[in-house]
């Protein structure tokens, strides 16, 4: 009898030894973010070129078609700019360019189908007014709602303001 207690209490003291030098794992929490885009969104914002004097914005169509975009332009941007659509593969879009004071408008010959991607590029721009940074919001006129929405905001800096 002797011999079974001592056994028996030589197993637990060996399983209870080794959970004590076992390191304790405790999973990491991971945030996970779903997107489900409904409409267009700006996806990207840059400059083109070591001049700084050209700028892009590139537009995500989801959702529904786009007919045209409106790009506010700053006080201090002047009227010397020129713009233009390309898509994807850098093609210019057939499409009509409205400059006024305030903004810059392109109407789209044919609407844009969803899963594409639409690059404005604004060049001429004069940034030694703008402090470095110059802000754009955008707008959109989508196909199917007939009528022009905010879709987003492009802010684009020079790489050195120093």
């Amino acid at each position: 009898m002797n011999f079974r207690f001592i056994a028996t209490s030589l197993s637990a003291l060996a399983i209870s030894s080794t959970f004590t030098f076992l390191p304790i794992v405790t999973p990491q929490a991971q945030a996970q973010m779903i997107m489900n885009f409904s409409a267009p969104f700006v996806s990207n914002s840059g400059i083109v070129g070591a001049a700084a004097d050209t700028h892009f914005i590139t537009l995500a169509v989801t959702g529904f078609s786009l007919e045209s975009a409106t790009i506010s332009l700053p006080k201090d941007m002047g009227r010397s700019i020129t713009a233009k659509a390309l898509d994807r593969d850098g093609r210019e879009i057939p499409s009509t360019i409205a400059l006024t004071p305030g903004a810059v408008t392109i109407n789209f010959a044919q609407p844009i189908k969803p899963d594409n991607y639409v690059t404005i590029r604004l060049s001429g721009i004069d940034m030694s007014r703008m402090g470095g940074r110059v802000l754009y919001r955008v707008s959109a006129k989508l196909q199917e709602l007939g009528e022009e929405i905010p879709i987003g905001s492009a802010m684009v800096r020079l790489k050195d303001q120093g």
